[in-house]
């Protein structure tokens, strides 16, 4: 076997894998699509953010579904929500839902959040702004900063109905005469139930938001902003876990596509090695370096390319792929067991590769197609010395 036919069997094996990875991508994006997994990988990791983690305490934990269903209830969260209402995608929804979950979710929420959407909405839910509003003496010259502030957030709700108490005292230094339209604010919107941990990551973030002591407006802004950050961060982590959880996803629905059309790569080397004209015909279509990732055209041109029956995938050619012993005294045929073991080799490992992705195959096709037209480089020529031919 020469190395140009070594060329054409790795194009066609790479061609296919493309075509069936460009098929499985397909139908996890169409689960993921009707399950809505984004939608809800993107919650679950935001509460685990505001409960400070997977390994917090219970009642941590339960505070933070509940304030994330308050933030996904803010119109401006709310109206980012794209689920889709049909009869199939509520069924299928129904099907995943976790009847261990303590929130009675309505909608699924967005599949992304912005970071500044989310740095707004949360600090609001919070009622930090407004409690900045009823800080005694919030100037330059003031002692108070947002770390007292939300040093205390936890005890407003007791301490501000407690006037003996030392946290009402060290309520009344930060924000001065404790009044009924206060004592009605603290009591009326300031949430119920919130997380510890969230209050000491805010209070760790408000340390580093410190740029000008007492400067309350100007250490606000750049609090924001280290939420955001924050937020970001923690996304990424989050963007991580989904794209392993994915791969996993990936490599099952591989598997499945590589059974369901029955691609074993042994068979599709030995077939390709040695029948010229699938060799031929694959690599054609396979070197026209056509976008089959975003053109839906040329996908249609394939699928009536791999519908042929002579292609080396699909059920048709179960015969092939096995050498059948028939015995003629009672008529049975037998198959070797090395022969099913290969044959189950052969998925696993189509399936594998079809999990690596479409953009992979894609990207190996180009150089692949690169190096088999490859040629001899021209010679180089000037204006006073014409090319040779």
């Amino acid at each position: 076997m020469n190395l140009p036919v070594v060329v054409d069997i790795t194009l066609g094996l790479v061609f296919i894998y493309l075509i069936l990875s460009l098929l499985a991508s397909e139908i996890q994006e169409l689960i993921a699509t009707l399950l809505q997994w984004r939608a809800k990988h993107l919650k679950t990791s935001i509460e685990l953010l505001l409960a400070g983690g997977s390994e917090s305490e219970k009642s941590d934990i339960i505070h933070a579904i509940n304030l994330v269903q308050k933030l996904y209830n803010d119109p401006l969260i709310n109206t980012l929500n794209q689920q889709a209402k049909d009869k199939v995608e509520k069924h299928f929804r129904e099907i995943a839902k976790n009847p261990d979950k303590q929130v009675i979710e309505k909608q699924s929420g967005p599949s992304y959040l912005p970071s500044e959407t989310f740095a707004i909405t949360l600090l609001d839910t919070l009622k930090i702004p407004q409690l900045i509003n009823y800080v005694k003496h919030p100037s330059e010259d003031a002692k108070t900063n947002l770390y007292m502030i939300l040093a205390s957030y936890k005890e407003l709700k007791k301490g501000i109905n407690n006037p003996t108490s030392a946290s009402y005292q060290r309520i009344k230094e930060i924000y001065g005469n404790i009044d009924e339209t206060f004592i009605n604010f603290v009591n009326d919107e300031l949430p119920n139930e919130v997380p510890n941990n969230l209050i000491k990551s805010l209070g760790v973030i408000a340390q580093r938001s410190r740029i000008k002591v007492g400067d309350l407006t100007e250490e606000m802004n750049q609090f924001k902003n280290e939420v955001e950050t924050w937020f970001d961060r923690s996304m990424d982590r989050a963007s991580g876990v989904y794209k392993r959880n994915a791969k996993g996803v990936a490599i099952l629905i591989g598997i499945l596509v590589a059974l369901l059309t029955n691609t074993d790569t042994f068979h599709l080397i030995k077939r390709l090695s040695q029948d010229s004209v699938i060799r031929s015909t694959i690599t054609q279509s396979a070197s026209q370096k056509i976008d089959y990732i975003n053109d839906s055209e040329a996908r249609k041109e394939i699928e009536k390319l791999l519908g042929n029956a002579s292609i080396p995938i699909g059920w048709q050619n179960i015969n092939q792929q096995f050498e059948l012993l028939d015995t003629t005294e009672s008529n049975r045929v037998y198959i070797r067991i090395s022969q099913v073991f290969k044959l189950i080799c052969g998925w696993i490992v189509s399936g594998l590769a079809i999990a690596m992705g479409a953009p992979f195959w894609f990207d190996i096709l180009n150089k692949v197609i690169n190096v088999r037209n490859a040629g001899p480089k021209p010679a180089a020529y000037t204006k006073d010395q014409p090319s040779q031919k």
